[in-house]
């Protein structure tokens, strides 16, 4: 299961991630739709409300229908109530916090990630990049 990491609405370089995401998205569908040998995984981030409360969360099993994708809630939310781990929720391209793939075992796409990992100290990030299944360049 992912770790949780508490970010405020306002972080500047969270929303310039997302952003970026957002800007991107067509290239994560067009794998997604039409993947090479070489990718193994594909996953979506979503914002989650819930009255006051937001997470962005980790979906997988995603697919694209042409219009949204759907996929399913990665993690145990620990702010939101209104989902559940496993519980398949859809969402259009411009709705979404980030998306990934793993290609070649490295992350492609990922730009929340690397937010997050970039603030680490040098042995927390060790430590995190030991925990992944994949590379990050």
């Amino acid at each position: 299961e992912p770790g949780v990491h508490m970010v405020s609405d306002e972080d500047p370089d969270m929303n310039s991630a997302m952003q970026q995401a957002r800007a991107s998205v067509t290239t994560f569908i067009t794998s997604l739709l039409n993947p090479g040998q070489n990718q193994t995984y594909f996953s979506v981030k979503a914002k989650i409300i819930d009255g006051e409360h937001t997470e962005h969360i980790w979906l997988y099993d995603v697919s694209y229908d042409g219009n949204q994708f759907l996929g399913k809630i990665g993690n145990n939310p620990l702010n939101v109530k209104n989902v559940s781990l496993g519980d398949e929720i859809a969402l259009v391209p411009s709705e979404i916090s980030d998306w990934m793939i793993v290609e070649d075992k490295k992350l492609v796409g990922g730009y929340t990630l690397r937010v997050l990992r970039n603030r680490l100290s040098g042995e927390e990030r060790k430590k995190f990049d030991e925990s992944l299944p994949f590379t990050i360049d």
